[in-house]
């Protein structure tokens, strides 16, 4: 890279280059043995030192031209010019090298700064002034490492000697970060500190030695390039690199919802292409990776002649005349429309007897499925067809011999918190106690099960009355559980699209419960990740920026820019949202009861895509008490509040990482005007009043809690004088919180339902909403079994649990106006000052009332007890042929052919 650079030297830094960039796409948190790989690669390759170019002495800088003879010489050159003069400054003075070196890193800087932040709480409880010195000092401490293992590496002589001095270094380094997370680990168990999810398999054992080879190729080149310069060469090059990749994708994104900081981009393209262009020269560097500096000079010309164009071309077009929500609302009809025709084709017997073979693999349907038909038909059910949901539960286990998985139950019954439900000759019955304080919703299920106990064989189930699920089997288990069932003529897929990017494994029995005393928040978040396909982000690691938004986490299940939800079954996922662990109080609340890890049955009333419980409806005991008081909500919409309610109970232990991530905390403390003053949300704002044009806006957080109607805060908490005052402060429960015309709905704490935020504030539950005349507005990442019968933006309003799309949705329907500002002469109400200027953004009241409707009529229609009844009997019709011997051979035969 420097002049004179040999044709080796070029590779070397092709190397270098591309090693760089493989680890900023690739490496994943398993640094130690990734440092102790790569010391291994630096050793052997010491012992074919010779084949490797540069420099066998010790490192230093050739000497230069004598200043005193070459400035003589151009003294009495007459012929210079001003641009020889601007030459020479750019090739020989400091200053010109400091300038460069600004440039690039003030662009790198402007480039990768502008996501939008995380809705993870730090404001309110870190010294901003210590973190930003640790920062300063972390940043030194990297500068001093650096020129500390130069200067260890310049006095080796030789490029064996060097290359064995760096094998030392990857040595001690793996060493000493060991004994510092055994000793983090030792006196502060509780510190969360990053560890790899993969375990060792053969991808674990791949990475690692990629990684690990990829770590000693960057560190062997970039020594073998320093022999004749500083480190500043590479260091720069690296940076230029980063920052014109960031720079350019920023730029490309200008004026859209994923960039709004208009010029900032620009700038930092224009930053780095002049910075680059100085620093080749001031740095005599010939060659970039193998690209000579007068073509990487000109290159860098036309990139800012493409920046200029795409930066004026970019703000001006990118302007939207339709809102994504109004489009969603459009799309849900039609969606609806569709999953009707599909959910409910049959309309008699014999077809609903083929649609099930169409369905599932040309498998016939159970036993007795003309008893269910009848009883589907008799309770008036508009879903005969669409019963997916039971069959992605119960397909593994026909992977699953019926002996092993009667052996289960008996096993898992034993666990705390499940019961078993019996059915044995025509009649259901449970294992509970009547001192059991979950007696009365053991009681409720029975009963709803005698309805048609008489047409089920004997079989028994085991129930898990906790909030929590309790099956988190790994990915590869349920797919070996699966393709056995496939075997077995039960067709139709059930994992991921990747699934047949995995080669065929060989089924093997499955293993005995393994249930540990107590398990770790770290334990259990690894064996959530376990539960994701290969490959996926979150089988890859923690999110490990939790300051910034992570775009590509919502992207796959957002409209357009990643700001409103559009797919609300992918947002469920958490395979692609890595960033969850640290945003939801389920993924870092310690279980009180460990998870079950081998494919086992137990039936629950909700589950998280990582979990394998098998869903029915299952009564909470708050429902069961309540049940004979409630009275249905028919309260006229246009009488009630506009405003959008909630209440939260914080459940005990508060843990930190529960008061920074939690979603409920997070919520209080983003809608607080007090704790918001420094952040900013993400908005489409009407750019004019004659056209409907929009445009997406980022505007400070604490103006939008003004202007937006929020009802929302904790009515209890833990008292503590190191929580923020936005979290402490309760406000009083509303006597009846259905008399607001938008309800908010979280997932409860991750306790037990006796201690979830629904029981604890007398907050609706979802279902309950959804049967009013109020807006449910839906934050979850939990199914339950009517989840696929729910249509979002037509029976209720998805948000992310994010909460960056909530202030941009509530708006589209209550619209924005100026609270403080004065009537005009005609009685118009002016419109809120935003971004310093007034913007008046309409209210969308008939939309929210026909969704409303639209929720309460389906709900009425669709989610009745009734409804309850026909799911649970279809459920467990396929339950007992499943834990049946010869359940290959068990199908529905029609009363025409037995005779």
């Amino acid at each position: 890279m420097a002049s004179g650079a040999t044709g080796g030297s070029q590779l070397s830094a092709f190397c270098a280059v591309a090693s760089f960039l493989w680890l900023g796409h690739s490496i994943e948190s398993h640094q130690l043995i990734v440092l102790l790989t790569a010391g291994a690669f630096s050793y052997a390759a010491s012992y074919f030192w010779q084949w490797l170019p540069g420099s066998n002495g010790r490192f230093g800088r050739r000497a230069r031209v004598g200043p005193s003879t070459k400035d003589s010489e151009e003294e009495n050159d007459l012929g210079r010019t001003t641009f020889d003069d601007v030459a020479d400054w750019v090739t020989e003075s400091k200053q010109s090298l400091t300038i460069s070196t600004l440039f690039i890193s003030l662009g790198a800087y402007l480039a990768s700064s502008q996501d939008m932040r995380s809705s993870y709480i730090c404001a309110s409880f870190d010294n901003s002034t210590l973190v930003r010195s640790l920062q300063w000092l972390g940043l030194l401490l990297d500068g001093v490492i650096v020129i500390l293992l130069w200067r260890v590496l310049a006095w080796a002589r030789t490029n064996k000697s060097r290359l064995i001095s760096l094998s030392v270094v990857f040595l001690a380094s793996a060493v000493g970060s060991g004994l510092l997370y055994t000793s983090v680990r030792m006196f502060l168990p509780s510190v969360p500190l990053s560890h790899h999810f993969k375990g060792i398999d053969a991808l674990y054992v791949f990475d690692v030695v990629t990684d690990g080879f990829a770590v000693a190729v960057l560190f062997v080149s970039a020594s073998l390039l320093t022999t004749e310069k500083t480190p500043l060469s590479l260091v720069g090059i690296f940076t230029f690199i980063s920052g014109l990749a960031v720079g350019w994708g920023k730029l490309k994104l200008t004026g859209g919802a994923e960039n709004t900081m208009h010029g900032v981009a620009y700038l930092a393209v224009v930053l780095i292409c002049l910075g680059t262009s100085i620093f080749v020269y001031a740095n005599n560097i010939q060659r970039v990776v193998l690209i000579h500096r007068t073509i990487v000079v000109t290159l860098m010309f036309i990139s800012l002649i493409f920046a200029t164009i795409v930066a004026i071309s970019n703000n001006r077009n990118d302007y939207l005349f339709e809102h994504p929500i109004e489009t969603m609302i459009f799309k849900a009809r039609t969606s609806a429309d569709r999953y009707l025709t599909r959910a409910a084709s049959s309309k008699s017997l014999p077809v609903a007897v083929n649609e099930y073979k169409a369905r599932y693999g040309g498998r016939d349907p159970p036993p007795k499925f003309d008893e269910w038909y009848k009883f589907a038909v008799d309770n008036k059910s508009p879903i005969i067809d669409d019963f997916d949901q039971v069959a992605h539960d119960i397909r593994p286990f026909w992977g699953i011999s019926p002996s092993k998985i009667r052996e289960d139950i008996q096993r898992v019954v034993k666990e705390p918190g499940i019961a078993l439900l019996k059915v044995a000759n025509g009649t259901a019955s449970h294992s509970l106690s009547r001192d059991s304080e979950n007696a009365l919703v053991m009681d409720e299920l029975v009963k709803m099960v005698n309805k048609f106990a008489k047409h089920l064989p004997d079989m028994e189930l085991p129930i898990n009355l906790d909030d929590r699920p309790r099956v988190i089997t790994p990915w590869e288990d349920v797919k070996r559980f699966t393709e056995k069932a496939k075997q077995k003529g039960f067709g139709s897929k059930l994992l991921t699209k990747r699934e047949g990017e995995v080669g065929e494994e060989t089924p093997s029995a499955p293993l005995g419960i393994q249930q540990p005393s107590s398990i770790s928040v770290r334990k259990f978040q690894e064996m959530t990740a376990l539960t994701c396909p290969p490959g996926t982000a979150t089988r890859a690691g923690i999110h490990w920026d939790v300051r910034d938004f992570c775009l590509s986490c919502v992207r796959p299940h957002s409209k357009g820019a990643g700001i409103f939800l559009a797919d609300f079954a992918a947002s469920q996922s958490i395979c692609h949202q890595s960033d969850l662990f640290h945003l939801h109080s389920f993924f870092f609340t310690s279980p009180a009861v460990p998870p079950v890890r081998d494919l086992v049955p137990v039936f629950s009333r909700s589950k998280t895509s990582s979990y394998s419980d098998i869903l029915i409806p299952i009564p909470t005991l708050d429902e069961v008490l309540k049940k004979a008081n409630t009275q249905p909500d028919t309260s006229d919409f246009d009488m009630k509040t506009p405003a959008l309610y909630w209440r939260g109970a914080q459940a005990e232990p508060v843990t930190d990482e529960l008061l920074r991530g939690g979603h409920q905390e997070r919520l209080v403390h983003m809608v607080s005007t007090n704790s918001s003053a420094s952040s900013e949300t993400l908005m489409l704002i009407p750019q004019n009043e004659v056209r409907s044009r929009a445009a997406y806006e980022r505007v400070p957080t604490s103006l939008l809690n003004f202007l937006l109607p929020f009802d929302i805060g904790f009515s209890s908490v833990t008292p503590s004088s190191s929580y923020p005052s936005e979290l402490t402060a309760t406000l009083p429960a509303s006597s009846n919180p259905l008399l607001n015309q938008y309800l908010l709905t979280l997932d409860p704490s991750p306790e037990s339902s006796s201690t979830s935020a629904s029981a604890s504030s007398n907050h609706p539950t979802f279902l309950s909403t959804l049967r009013s005349t109020t807006v449910p507005l839906s934050s979850t990442l939990f199914k339950h079994w009517y989840t696929p019968r729910l249509q979002p933006y037509l029976h209720f309003i998805p948000i992310d649990i994010r909460f960056h799309s909530l202030h941009a949705t509530l708006a589209y329907f209550v619209g924005l106006k100026g609270k403080a500002s004065a009537a005009d002469r005609l009685g118009n109400t002016r419109g809120a000052m935003i971004n310093g200027r007034e913007v008046r953004l309409k209210s969308r009241t008939e939309e929210a009332r026909w969704i409303a409707e639209q929720g309460m009529r389906w709900a009425n229609r669709a989610l009745r007890r009734e409804d309850e009844e026909v799911y649970l009997f279809r459920v467990m019709a396929e339950w007992g042929r499943v834990v049946s011997e010869g359940r290959e051979g068990m199908k529905y035969v029609p009363k025409e052919a037995k005779r």
